[in-house]
């Protein structure tokens, strides 16, 4: 079995990769394409984060933009990998790990498509040595199955000594805390204040924040 003391578990949007920058870059270029106003895109985009399909069918009910609801979120879909933007801090602390022999996972629920694009254009696909995606195993954070199904692929175990990082109290520190395994909650420059302010769930109390 791997050492699980060297044994760590990433998420990957707003994680590893910025996926709020990614989406602003996005948001730039689809009024210019779609006659969609920049300020009505901003306003009502974050509350349709995690339903596309929902955000373009009302695109289409507000603006009429030419094309299927399908055709726009594959358009999406196949163009938000490709605005992504490699981060430096990330990529050399990933190197540092794989450099002294740590064995990397991601754990997403992000859909199983695009997840090499993604890690291609972040600088970081030959640093990771799995990545599961809920799309394709059929079970979602903050299921301690999902991460199980990682530590399996490292050929690891269940332990307090593997590290998930990720940047939701629920899903990634609380799913992470289940599945028996420690944490790291990446903030964003959120505060703390006893529920996670962008995903419902309960703080875990032995989560370790990191700006």
């Amino acid at each position: 079995m791997t050492d699980v003391t060297k044994v760590s578990l990433f998420d990957l949007d707003d994680s590893l990769v910025d996926r709020a920058g990614t989406c602003a870059r996005r948001a730039a270029e689809f009024p210019g394409e779609h006659g969609v106003p920049l300020s009505w895109l901003r306003e009502t985009d974050p509350a349709y984060s995690s339903r596309r399909l929902a955000f373009f069918q009302l695109v289409k009910d507000t603006f009429d933009v030419p094309g299927t609801v399908d055709e726009l979120h594959v358009q999406y879909r196949r163009r938000m990998p490709q605005l992504i933007q490699p981060d430096s801090q990330v990529c050399s602390a990933l190197e540092a790990l794989h450099v002294a022999g740590w064995q990397l996972g991601v754990v997403t629920n992000r859909m199983a498509g695009n997840r090499t694009t993604k890690l291609r254009r972040a600088d970081l696909y030959d640093l990771v040595d799995t990545v599961v995606a809920s799309e394709s195993a059929g079970v979602r954070k903050p299921d301690p199955r999902i991460f199980h199904l990682a530590l399996s692929a490292l050929g690891a175990e269940p332990s307090p000594r593997v590290v998930m990082v990720g940047d939701s109290l629920a899903t990634d520190v609380g799913g992470a805390l289940a599945a028996r395994s420690s944490a790291v909650w990446i903030s964003n420059n959120r505060p703390c204040r006893g529920t996670d302010s962008s995903r419902t769930g309960p703080s875990p109390p032995s989560a370790t924040p990191s700006n």
